[in-house]
């Protein structure tokens, strides 16, 4: 009888995260082909169908989950193992910082606060639309730390391995053509956009589509999703023609485009900085930690809309600011003394 072995588990594992077997194809190198046929053996191993395909990608069923969560536990321990004894048995300094990010405006000013702060460090990046796939590159050793949002459908062993803490809590953002009859002096109410097309990421890279379908629904509508892409010029291009789509709060406004702010609230998101747990990176987590924190504080301006949400929500960035607070750094004046 043919065994398990622990490549079959990161297949498995592979493919949940991804949401479809061609992009855990991509993501292991392998080809589509070949990681089918690999889970099809996996599946006559146990016994049982392990995904099943549907609407909005590939899930896993109940015996996947089952199979899933065992194997992470497994699987985390054995890179525990790895990087135990790489610190062992390694006798030089570490130079190299692979930052990985979902699609941020503020990773440029990440990077210059690196170069500025932390000179030492040749800081490399790998920007993955997908948070969840973005979380399994940091897990697995091939980046140093991660920036990604808290997803819809976020689980425990997305987080097994890993530290993590809140940069700052940010409002989500419409981003619409200039003079759109929506936008108002407060913003932009939801209900307002019952009838305009939506231009989205694909949904296995949006991490919040659930809540906006959820904001949506409680708006008295559902969104009209005609369109579908992460590509930051087509998406521009589509809301210059009359489309909506979610917006960083930091968007800088130009070409016709402009983000605002929804009345209330209805979507947020925490921004993460993850790292694993057992890295010997983490003797440098608080510093790196603050220039994710002094990076971000330099791109509040980039929207005056954002600029006043920020000083109207101290609690949204009470973690930012008080790593800024512990060495005296600059921008942190209450908004009364501005």
């Amino acid at each position: 009888m043919a065994e398990l072995e622990l490549r079959h588990l990161r297949a498995v594992r592979a493919v949940a995260e991804a949401g479809s077997v061609s992009r855990a194809a991509t993501l292991l190198g392998v080809s589509q082909p070949a990681l089918t046929a690999q889970l099809k053996r996996i599946e006559r191993i146990l016994g049982g169908q392990l995904f099943e395909r549907g609407p909005h990608g590939t899930k896993p069923t109940e015996l996947g989950n089952f199979v899933l969560n065992r194997a992470e536990a497994l699987l985390s321990d054995l890179q525990a193992l790895v990087v135990s004894a790489r610190e062992r048995g390694s006798s030089g300094e570490r130079s190299v910082l692979r930052v990985g990010s979902i699609p941020l405006t503020v990773l440029g000013a990440v990077l210059e606060q690196l170069h500025e702060q932390m000179p030492e460090l040749d800081v490399q990046t790998w920007v993955e639309p997908s948070a969840p796939v973005l979380l399994k590159l940091l897990s697995t050793n091939r980046v140093d730390l991660a920036l990604v949002e808290r997803f819809d459908g976020i689980e425990p062993h997305h987080l097994v391995g890993l530290t993590v803490r809140t940069l700052v809590t940010e409002p989500i953002f419409v981003g619409l053509a200039d003079g759109h009859p929506a936008i108002g002096e407060q913003g932009v109410d939801l209900a307002d956009l019952a009838d305009c097309e939506w231009v989205l990421p694909p949904p296995h890279e949006n991490g919040v589509r659930m809540r906006l379908l959820a904001a949506c629904e409680a708006a008295g509508f559902a969104p009209k999703v005609r369109h579908y892409t992460s590509e930051a010029v087509t998406g521009r291009a589509l809301v210059k023609a009359g489309c909506v789509c979610m917006a960083a709060a930091a968007f800088r406004a130009g070409g016709g485009v402009s983000a605002h702010p929804l009345i209330g609230d209805p979507i947020q998101a925490d921004l993460l900085f993850a790292m694993r747990a057992n890295d010997e990176l983490l003797n440098s987590a608080d510093d790196l930690f603050r220039c994710a924190a002094l990076a971000y504080l330099s791109v509040v301006d980039a929207n005056p809309h954002f600029r006043r949400w920020w000083d109207a929500h101290p609690e949204a960035h009470a973690d930012l600011d008080a790593a800024l607070a512990e060495d005296g750094l600059p921008g942190l004046t209450p908004p009364e003394d501005r």
